[in-house]
């Protein structure tokens, strides 16, 4: 069973050592922000990976499973919801230009991150709401990262963490995936 004060507050002590560890390094609120944003963004992905696997490993819409998943969701959406305050931040103090049409795809997954552990006991018997959240949230997580190699990124030039993650979404999706797709065992 997963914990969710535990976890929720090692979560939020994280993304505060962050912020101070940003703070102290950086003598500009621009790069601050800048950093604070790209580590919180990174504590977001290893926080998608434990639901997801913790999704997969655990039996099929046992209880303990529901509780489990929904309670590293919900860690999930707070700390991403704390990176998108600190990718605003960034955006606004470096003067990021944004391309609308390209946030579009975001905006759905922000929504979905931010919606799913609110209503989780509603459709909790509906399995196929959980595979298209995490399926579609790890694809435009993927997409970000794709973006981010290609260097569409202001002030993130690519690096090879970026293709670690992306590696570590799509092992993670693949699987996902595969386990949704492989027949199931019938007992005779």
């Amino acid at each position: 069973m997963i914990k969710l004060k535990k976890w929720l507050i090692v979560g939020l002590a994280i993304e505060l050592a962050i912020i101070l560890f940003t703070y102290f390094t950086f003598p500009e609120k621009g790069e601050v922000f800048r950093y604070a944003a790209r580590y919180s963004g990174r504590l977001s992905l290893l926080a998608y990976l434990a639901a997801i696997w913790y999704f997969m490993q655990s039996k099929p819409q046992s209880n303990l499973q529901l509780t489990g998943t929904r309670n590293l969701t919900l860690i999930f959406s707070v700390l991403h919801y704390i990176h998108l305050f600190l990718l605003l931040m960034n955006v606004n103090l470096n003067a990021i230009t944004l391309v609308p049409y390209k946030l579009a795809g975001g905006f759905l997954a922000y929504l979905m991150i931010l919606l799913y552990p609110i209503f989780f006991h509603r459709f909790k018997d509906k399995k196929i709401v959980h595979n298209i959240y995490f399926i579609y949230v790890g694809f435009v997580m993927a997409m970000t990262y794709i973006a981010r190699m290609k260097g569409d990124f202001e002030g993130a030039p690519p690096n090879l963490i970026h293709k670690i993650g992306l590696a570590l979404v799509l092992i993670s999706m693949i699987v996902f995936i595969y386990r949704i797709l492989k027949p199931k065992k019938t007992e005779a």
